[in-house]
């Protein structure tokens, strides 16, 4: 766990230097993260969220698993553009009845979902609700959505990467996985609540 601007730090990481990226950035919608703004002009965000993206697959051997929100689902295209990455699913959490989000499942060419994982993915971001308790976070994920991207983007036992940690759900869900993860963030507060999850999270049988 790392306290960093992950704008500033993923160019600073060595390529191929973990098996796969999970994570969900901030969607510019002016929620109230701490110090960070998440109030970008529109055009400013894109450049923004695909620099990062592109740092993303530059770091990562395999796939990008991101939680794009459905208003960005349209901007597939420019937010993967100079990546080299293709998309390789696209999945729905839906997070309360008549509320969908999506995710983006992207990838370098040759790479596939591992049998069976999409689809397993999908079931559980269908029945998964969105998180009551938020860890004093606007948006956080709950540990089986997480989970689910984790098994389906990262080989059993491989690293991870998670440049938007929030309040830790990605490091669980690898933990409990089996997964080795690196997160960063950029806010002390979630970088605290996240380290106290990891100290009190159980580890369960790897899948």
């Amino acid at each position: 766990m790392v306290r960093a601007d992950a704008a500033q730090l993923l160019p600073a990481l060595p390529s191929g230097c973990v098996d796969a990226v999970v994570t969900d950035p901030p969607w510019n919608l002016g929620r109230p993260y701490g110090t960070t703004t998440d109030r970008m002009a529109d055009d400013d965000y894109v450049r923004w969220l695909a620099g990062i993206l592109r740092e993303c697959a530059r770091v990562s051997r395999g796939a990008v698993a991101v939680c794009i929100g459905t208003h960005n689902a349209a901007r597939t295209d420019r937010l993967l553009g100079g990546s080299g990455l293709r998309v390789a699913g696209r999945l729905c959490w839906h997070r309360e009845p008549g509320c969908r989000e999506t995710v983006l499942l992207a990838a370098p060419p040759g790479w596939v979902p591992p049998a069976g994982r999409l689809a397993a993915a999908a079931r559980v971001l269908e029945r998964t609700p969105e998180l009551r308790r938020r860890f004093g976070h606007p948006v956080p994920k709950p540990v089986p959505v997480m989970a689910a991207l984790v098994r389906l983007a990262c080989p059993p036992g491989g690293l991870l990467l998670d440049p938007f940690v929030g309040t830790g759900s990605t490091l669980v869900a690898a933990r409990r996985a089996g997964r080795r993860s690196i997160g960063l963030e950029l806010e002390e507060r979630f970088c605290r609540t996240a380290v106290a999850r990891l100290a009190t999270c159980g580890v369960r049988r790897a899948a």
